[in-house]
């Protein structure tokens, strides 16, 4: 069968280009425009993505104050228990990619399609069980990630829409990281954009309120933006579907076949990605945990305004971690598909190129946000000019925090969560889980309450321990890839 243009593309990823001819600040320029060309797109394509949840608080930040700020708290609450569900059943995709690309770059497309089936399958049976689970604890699970009873009702109302898209999330992660593994990294891109587009049209109408023409949409405030987030997740999983059923990939992936279905292949993707799925509870858990102290810390002062600006920090925070997650990812079907190719040097040498890339571009964002945080944060929530100062009174308490976290906290996330994804990318999940185990419950959760409550420093404490606990993660992921012992792992 005649290669495709973007097949031929693919080849060149996995090329020994030899030694460096040239360095500019340790950076190879063959080697960085490789993964510029396969990264972009998925910079954007899990950016806007994420873009969801930031588009949910900025819109809710511009409501009444009263509803504002207990509304952005309650999104931070809710993202918890969203990606400690979602993140496991996402999971999915450390097995998908992994075994796609492998099989991919040995010259098996059928294979690689047989892959995707086996994960669709195990996406939708996983994604029944625990959304029923996850609606079924929401109370309880919402009443331990904040002490503040107006934050817990409109957290738990806004989380029992939000969780209906666990079925979404988990059948987009199947798709996209197929579609990842073989380097067909502007698909899940172009469907993000749509479903953002989606989602802020949405969301406009629905949060807001609206008269169109004598039709009126009620105002839904915070509960309409978990309608909008819904109803898009489910419009990009429908526009992949499609993409997925065009005459080409059928005849070469031949994905939709009943014979395809192999009890060995999806264990294999379900044991491959069941650590990557118990690293993300425990992440969550941690930031559970997190989130918990940070709403502590304004039980001693009777309201929100600690949870609020934790809130948008860590919603600005992910558009970091998000860009440095689609390197990571990038990075993961590099090593994939160069380990398949019997590459393994080339794979390592990827892998710090990609460390080098993001921790100078998190560096930038980090000056940036160091010298500008106020504007950064208006941009979430706007003051009012009815003369009421709460929302000035969370922008001013958030600024010395986004300072510290943007300058410190960012190019060391950047540098774990590349290397975090590179260990995925070969198949060192469990070794990840481990890390956060310790990191989660030994670090990150006592740090953040001895330095935010025992020590009195508020959220600015919470804040330090992160930055501790990301430090700590670099150091684990570092020598675990310096040992080499992830080339030799067979999938």
């Amino acid at each position: 069968m005649k290669s495709t243009k973007q097949e031929k593309s693919n080849s060149i990823y996995t090329q020994d280009p030899g030694p460096p001819k040239v360095r500019y600040l340790w950076l190879e320029p063959l080697l960085l425009g490789r993964i510029v060309h396969l990264g972009w797109p998925v910079i954007i394509g899990m950016l806007t993505q994420t873009a969801i949840n930031t588009v949910d608080i900025m819109m809710v930040g511009r409501l009444d104050d009263a509803i504002a700020v207990p509304g952005t708290a309650a999104l931070m609450a809710s993202v918890v228990l969203l990606w400690a569900y979602g993140g496991f059943l996402s999971s999915i995709s450390v097995g998908t990619q992994a075994i796609s690309a492998r099989r991919f770059s040995e010259g098996s497309p059928t294979l690689a399609g047989q892959v995707l089936t086996n994960s669709l399958l195990v996406s939708i049976c996983a994604s029944a069980v625990v959304t029923c689970i996850a609606i079924s604890l929401l109370e309880p699970t919402m009443a331990l990630l904040t002490k503040s009873d107006e934050v817990r009702r409109v957290g738990t109302e806004f989380s029992r829409i939000r969780l209906l898209g666990l079925p979404s999330m988990a059948l987009m992660a199947s798709f996209k990281s197929f579609y990842d593994g073989l380097g067909r990294v502007r698909i899940h891109m172009t469907i993000a954009i749509f479903m953002n587009i989606i989602n802020f049209v949405v969301n406009y109408f629905i949060i807001f309120g609206a008269d169109l023409g004598g039709f009126k949409i009620p105002a839904m405030g915070v509960n309409g933006a978990a309608w909008g987030s819904v109803i898009s997740s489910y419009a990009g999983v429908l526009l992949i579907f499609l993409w997925s059923l065009r005459r080409q990939d059928r005849l070469k992936f031949q994905v939709f076949r009943l014979k395809n279905l192999s009890g060995s292949i999806a264990l294999a993707i379900s044991r491959l990605s069941i650590w990557s799925g118990f690293a993300t509870v425990v992440l969550m858990v941690g930031v559970g945990l997190f989130n918990y102290i940070v709403s502590a810390t304004d039980a001693l002062s009777s309201g929100s305004i600690n949870g609020s600006a934790a809130s948008i920090i860590t919603h600005i925070m992910m558009l970091v971690f998000m860009t440095s997650l689609a390197f990571g990812t990038s990075t993961a079907t590099l090593v994939s598909q160069s380990i398949g190719a019997k590459l393994p040097k080339l794979a390592e040498r990827y892998v710090w190129q990609c460390v080098l890339l993001a921790v100078y571009a998190m560096s930038i964002f980090g000056v940036l946000a160091f010298l500008f945080p106020k504007p950064i944060l208006m941009l979430f929530l706007p003051p009012d000019l009815d003369g009421n100062h709460l929302k000035e009174l969370v922008i001013n308490t958030a600024i010395p925090s986004l300072r510290l976290t943007a300058l410190l906290l960012s190019p060391t996330a950047a540098a774990a969560l590349v290397l975090t994804q590179a260990l995925y990318g070969a198949g060192e999940t469990r070794y990840v889980l481990i890390v956060e185990f310790i990191l989660h419950f030994l670090c990150l959760a006592p740090l953040a309450w001895l330095l935010a409550i025992y020590f009195e420093m508020g959220i600015l404490g919470c804040w330090i321990a992160a930055i501790v606990y990301a430090s700590g993660l670099l150091i684990a992921t570092s020598i675990k890839f310096m040992q080499g012992s992830w080339q030799k792992l067979k999938l």
